[in-house]
């Protein structure tokens, strides 16, 4: 049975996009195992499962559109096929400053 992504405790992860010649940070996701199929539909090995939990471009268009999402905004609270080379680990990093 397919776990619901509010239900598996990850750490989350940058989903990135290329725009004009750069890399965007689009939204926060955590990402899963590596199936090959998402959806009943197939993928390469170079895609990784992953839901999308905080946008911060709505607007920016998914690399791996389907019929259902093209849209970062529109993959909220689904899986979806993202290339690997595009998940990256997120830092948080306090920075503290002496008063």
């Amino acid at each position: 049975m397919p776990k619901d992504p509010s239900d598996v405790s990850v750490d989350l992860i940058g989903l990135y996009v290329v725009n004009d010649q750069s890399t965007m940070l689009v939204a926060l996701g955590k990402m899963y195992d590596n199936s090959s199929t998402i959806h009943t539909t197939p993928y390469a090995d170079d895609v990784s499962r992953v839901s999308v939990v905080t946008v911060y471009h709505g607007d920016a268009q998914v690399p791996l559109p389907t019929s259902e999402v093209t849209f970062v905004s529109q993959a909220v609270g689904t899986f979806i096929g993202w290339p690997t080379h595009l998940v990256k680990k997120v830092s948080y990093e306090v920075n503290s400053f002496p008063f």
